[in-house]
C-alpha cells in the first residue's frame, strides 16, 4: 500500500529508531515479491476480493502467501467473520 500514510509513518519511525532497519531499508535488499488480486468464493460468506502477496525467500524455494482485504470494505468485514467462524469450528 504505497499510499498508506500509516505505513509510511511506521517505516519512518522504524528507520529513526533502528540503525539496522535503516541500513536494510537503504540497501533495498528484499526477496522476490509478486502481487495479484484474487476472488475467493468462500462457502460460508460468499465471494471475497483479496490482495494476494507472494513473498519469496532469496536462495530458497520457500514462498509465503499473504491474503489481505482492503481496509474498511465489505471484504474486510467478511474476512474478519471467517476468523470467527473458523474458531467456532475448532471447539465443536
Amino acid at each position: 500500500y504505497p499510499a498508506d500514510r500509516g505505513l509510511a509513518r511506521l517505516v519512518a519511525d522504524l528507520r529513526a529508531r533502528s540503525e539496522r532497519f535503516a541500513e536494510l531499508w537503504r540497501a533495498d535488499a528484499v526477496g522476490r515479491h509478486e502481487a495479484a488480486r484474487k476472488v475467493v468464493d468462500h462457502p460460508r460468506v460468499g465471494p471475497l476480493t483479496l490482495d494476494c502477496d507472494v513473498l519469496g525467500v532469496a536462495g530458497s524455494d520457500l514462498r509465503i502467501m499473504v491474503y489481505t482485504a482492503e481496509p474498511d470494505t465489505a471484504d474486510a468485514e467478511r474476512l474478519a467473520l471467517i476468523t470467527v467462524l473458523g474458531t467456532q469450528e475448532l471447539v465443536e
